[in-house]
């Protein structure tokens, strides 16, 4: 069953990315001053990589897509409830792009269209050690694979660059979002799934590094403000603007010939069937809280969590 958030204007999802934050905030307050905490319990952790999109603008090979890899930078916070398994909660910050023009194929540089978004992410997944993992010394097992799953709240905003000026896409409605007979507007505010796994590697008894690989299944297919059919030229001009039409279909940029695209009404822009989704690949490095357990207030051994 697909998850939709539907908001009403963007001032309203960036309230539901700050009550996301504070919600966050809060449980790692409570988690670190309420719970009582035996060695190797919390773990702290910075991230940075790679990002990269799959949806309607992907050139036809790996190579290509390649070289629409962007820079991706997170935090996790990891609260352990046994040697095998994890609750994690995860912030990511990066972009992604797309360009019709790094494709071979003729339909796709002749449509001409790209887009580029910054991506901010709130995730709560579980992670399962698979061989168990442990800071202790002693244990002569220094590493273990890993597989994570969970929930992300994410938001985006894809724009593209016409004539020197970068236009939002989605308030455009490039594909006739908001005229009659017509969708809404897409939520710029979205829930993914993430599912991915890697390899952790113990370091010392309180540092550890990791290599993951995350992907992202989204329950749009709006990432790249691309997805199902074209608007005529002079039905998308007269409800949405020139500035829509344009940049519904850029073949005139390809040709040099500036007329405008001749699709018409309902033939294909894009493939609605298929959900966009995008992908890290990141190195961790994190800080094990070891030694006897903690408390608010002060520090003792194992027990029942006093306030």
């Amino acid at each position: 069953m697909y998850l939709y958030i539907i908001y009403q204007s963007a001032e309203e999802s960036i309230k539901v990315i700050s009550n996301m934050k504070k919600i966050f905030l809060a449980f790692f307050m409570v988690t670190f001053m309420s719970f009582s905490a035996s060695s190797q319990s919390m773990e702290v952790g910075a991230q940075i990589g790679a990002m990269v999109y799959t949806g309607d603008l992907d050139p036809p090979t790996f190579s290509q897509n390649f070289k629409n890899t962007r820079t991706a930078l997170g935090l996790h916070f990891k609260y352990k409830l046994n040697p095998l398994f994890n609750i994690r909660f995860n912030f990511t910050k990066g972009s992604v792009t797309g360009k019709d023009s790094l494709s071979d194929k003729s339909w796709q540089l002749e449509r001409n269209l790209s887009f580029e978004t910054g991506i901010t992410e709130f995730a709560v997944m579980i992670e399962n050690n698979m061989l168990g993992f442990s800071m202790d010394k002693n244990d002569e097992k220094t590493f273990s694979p890993y597989a994570f799953a969970g929930i992300a709240v994410y938001r985006f905003n894809p724009r593209t660059l016409y004539q020197g000026v970068y236009y939002d896409l989605q308030p455009l409605g490039t594909e006739g979002q908001g005229l009659p007979g017509y969708e809404e507007k897409y939520s710029l505010t979205q829930i993914a799934v993430p599912l991915g796994g890697g390899l952790k590697i113990r370091l010392s008894d309180k540092l550890s590094m990791g290599l993951e690989v995350n992907s992202r299944f989204l329950f749009t297919d709006y990432l790249d403000d691309l997805s199902g059919t074209y608007v005529a030229y002079e039905e998308l001009m007269a409800g949405n603007g020139e500035i829509a039409a344009r940049l519904a279909n850029r073949e005139h940029e390809f040709t040099g010939i500036d007329v405008p695209y001749t699709n018409e009404t309902g033939s294909i822009r894009g493939k609605a069937a298929v959900n966009d989704y995008y992908m890290t690949a990141m190195f961790s490095l994190s800080y094990h809280f070891t030694g006897t357990g903690m408390r608010f207030g002060r520090s003792r051994g194992m027990g029942c969590p006093t306030f």
